[in-house]
């Protein structure tokens, strides 16, 4: 299907000077891959307000209608860059949702590989109503695309207890994964913001800093959750380092394997971001039109020991941003030096006469033993 960001270029250009109350804008295309909560009131109505209102940013949200003069509408809404949510008020969503959700499901036709994976069939499926409901009835989206209140039986006072236990939980920074205590069920682990969490029943809702025996992570968020493990404390940078992973193709296999090799990442523009390996710190930053890799600074006290010093130096180092977590995650400054002793020893017998090598290669024993040459070839950073 021909994406309206394209089809609609010059009719868009025409309006984009209007659109100066906007922090950002997006087109209803892209939102394939964004939940959108409908709230109620107005953005500090948005759940951790207090925490990351300094990050939610307006956004203006490009739909093709058929009605509107000029043929484009901009819908008003919130972008939470930190769990990657965008965030429309229940008035405008009404307004909007009849022709908004043709232009999700362009996205939906245009990247079926993505939804077949996190289980997206309609626009419906990236829609959140629970931020609506409230005692006694529950917001559905009903066939005229609208928000409808259903109602529910009255709740017991230990229902209501279970839920602020439940926010509770949410609302706990400390907290990283979110499952539900029934074994018998599918025993994953979820990110704060994946979706699944709203088919956990509140009584049933647990949450940990720490990974329980017996459960692995949910398919769904799966790489949401490992990027929040990889910059754990900071959940201000959760947004921009997923967008590194995403921009530079790291896929959530080699993500995983970093994480679990201890890799952390901390990041506040698109210019570079710094990776936290087993001993050193390094930088992966854009250099023209590639990436290149800085290493932190150290000074020698001895043949085997540094400390780390304030800086970072480049690396000879080229290749994709995947390449350089794999470098990261096997380096340590003990394989750095026994790289160098091979090259110095390797240099040393090519510039030794011919006559002499040949005299040492049955009496002399390398100093350093074949198998260790292989097993540090290649890792040796500065």
């Amino acid at each position: 299907m021909i994406s309206e960001k394209l089809l609609y270029k010059e009719l868009f250009e025409e309006l984009e000077p209007t659109l100066t109350d906007y922090d950002d804008i997006a087109w209803g295309e892209e939102l394939f891959e964004y939940p959108i909560y409908v709230l109620k009131h107005g953005r500090s109505s948005i759940p951790e307000y207090k925490r990351i209102g300094d990050k939610v940013a307006d956004v203006g949200l490009i739909t093709v209608n058929p009605d509107a003069v000029g043929m484009l509408s901009v819908v008003p809404g919130y972008f939470d860059p930190v769990d990657d949510r965008v965030y429309i008020k229940e008035n405008q969503f009404n307004d909007y949702w009849r022709v908004l959700r043709n232009s999700v499901q362009v996205g939906i036709d245009n990247n079926q590989e993505y939804c077949q994976e996190h289980d997206i069939n309609s626009p419906e499926d990236i829609v959140h109503t629970n931020l609506l409901n409230n005692q006694g009835h529950k917001a559905v989206i009903n066939d005229s695309h609208v928000i409808e209140y259903v109602a529910t039986n009255y709740k017991r006072e230990a229902e209501t207890v279970t839920e602020r236990v439940r926010q509770s939980l949410l609302d706990d920074p400390h907290n990283i994964y979110f499952y539900s205590s029934n074994r018998n069920g599918s025993r994953q682990l979820h990110d704060r913001g994946c979706a699944v969490l709203e088919q956990i029943p509140d009584d049933k809702f647990r949450a940990s800093n720490e990974i329980p025996d017996g459960y692995i992570l949910c398919s769904q968020c799966k790489r949401n959750l490992l990027t929040r493990i990889g910059c754990y404390p900071s959940t201000k940078q959760i947004g921009i380092c997923r967008r590194w992973l995403d921009k530079y193709r790291v896929s959530t296999t080699v993500l995983e394997r970093a994480i679990d090799a201890g890799i952390r990442f901390h990041a506040d523009d698109d210019r570079g971001i710094t990776v936290d390996g087993i001993e050193d710190s390094w930088q992966i930053r854009v250099t023209g039109d590639r990436l290149s890799l800085w290493h932190n600074n150290y000074v020698k006290t001895s043949e085997k020991e540094r400390y780390i010093t304030d800086g970072f130096h480049q690396q000879n180092f080229t290749g994709s941003m995947a390449a350089m977590l794999a470098f990261i995650q096997n380096y340590t400054y003990e394989k750095h030096l026994l790289a160098k002793e091979i090259k110095s020893n390797d240099k040393q017998m090519e510039s030794a006469p011919e006559e002499l090598v040949d005299e040492q290669i049955p009496v002399e024993t390398p100093k350093v033993p074949l198998l260790r040459r292989l097993l540090v070839f290649g890792i040796s950073g500065k």
